[in-house]
């Protein structure tokens, strides 16, 4: 595992007066603080960068400054049907293409927010990256690298450690968020289930040292894991996924267990199952909620969501109060499902959908 330096990736911006810069929980009740993850499907501005998709191209004229202001507007739109403004205190986005995106959406259809603080993982020559929007401060930012010594050039993780507000004890305000887009199963779900183990693996050896440090480390995981938290019951338990269910245990006997590259994150249902698990296991709500966040060949699947350590479903200084789904009627097409960017001509969104983690300071 690689951590880019924080100079890298972060930006901490400091042309909003300073009281903006401050902790705010006004996107819910006094002592909540909500974030949204949302993969905004390929949000690339109207400059030809040679990385964009063919269909975002200026100078084939499939792509121009007004289309682009549209997609911006939209992605707003979205974020406000999942916390109604003055928005999330936290918003990450997946699929955006630069910080130039980011900060267009900080300053424009997302300005009502006023976030001061933004964090972006470079694309490393890809077509898009993470971006993370907040109110609260950045404390400090790192990149966790997802390149293999195999070759593979994966998806960078986004990690940012934001100050909630002080506790009754040192670091209780403390909140660890790492944004997440894992492989999609473009070539199919099984051929690419390796690419989303080594993904997993990634993800869990940072859990780990950061729970080793402190096991009350309060610890979020969200975006676009490309599988639902019961994938391996999905698939009939064919063969190891990067997420399984606590109750499945390690999975099948052949599937290593651990290693640089091949391992699982484990997924409890439950804050008595995460107790209980053998080793650490993260927290996902969607057991308890109801509907989906992208749907594909007429399956509704949960991939988009969060993956919570411990402390954060035992009741610390901060913890699980809520979980939802977007339920923008706008957001879907005539089907129920996510209405895509293109859609009728210049509308849509995204093919996902926002979703919302609220946590709540306890006394």
């Amino acid at each position: 595992m690689r951590l880019s330096p924080a100079a890298l990736l972060l930006a901490l911006l400091l042309d909003l007066p300073a009281s903006s810069c401050a902790p705010s929980l006004t996107s819910g009740k006094e002592g909540q603080l909500r974030i949204v993850a949302y993969n905004v499907k390929s949000l690339f501005d109207a400059h030809d960068d040679g990385t964009e998709f063919p269909e975002f191209s200026v100078a084939k004229g499939t792509w121009n400054d007004s289309l682009y202001k549209i997609r911006l507007a939209n992605v707003a739109k979205a974020v406000y049907a999942a916390v109604p403004e003055p928005g999330p205190d936290l918003v990450c986005l997946e699929e955006i293409e630069n910080r130039g995106v980011l900060e267009a959406l900080r300053t424009g259809p997302l300005s009502v927010s006023r976030y001061g603080f933004a964090a972006m993982a470079p694309s490393e020559g890809g077509p898009f990256a993470d971006g993370l929007l907040s109110r609260l401060p950045i404390l400090s930012a790192s990149c966790l690298s997802a390149s293999t010594p195999a070759g593979r050039a994966g998806r960078d993780m986004l990690e940012v450690e934001i100050d909630a507000g002080s506790g009754q004890s040192p670091g209780s305000g403390k909140i660890f968020v790492i944004s997440c887009h894992w492989k999609s199963k473009t070539e199919g779900d099984e051929a690419t289930e390796e690419a989303r183990r080594e993904d997993a693996a990634l993800l869990r050896s940072r859990v780990e040292a950061l729970l080793a440090a402190d096991p009350e480390a309060r610890i979020v995981a969200c975006g676009d894991f490309n599988e639902s938290p019961d994938e391996y019951v999905r698939v009939g338990r064919r063969y190891p996924t990067a997420l399984m269910p606590v109750e499945e245990g390690s999975g099948p006997d052949e599937a290593p267990s651990s290693g640089p590259f091949f391992d699982r994150i484990l997924v409890a249902s439950s804050a008595a199952s995460a107790a209980a698990a053998p080793e650490p296991a993260l927290y996902s709500p969607w057991a308890d909620s109801e509907g989906f966040s992208y749907a594909y060949h007429g399956s509704r699947e949960r991939i988009d969501g969060f993956l919570l350590s411990p402390a954060l479903v035992s009741g610390s200084s901060w913890s699980f109060e809520g979980f939802a789904v977007a339920d923008g009627s706008f957001l879907l097409d005539d089907k129920g499902d996510p209405y895509a960017w293109p859609g009728k001509g210049a509308e849509g969104y995204s093919d996902h959908l926002p979703v919302t983690l609220t946590l709540e300071r306890r006394p």
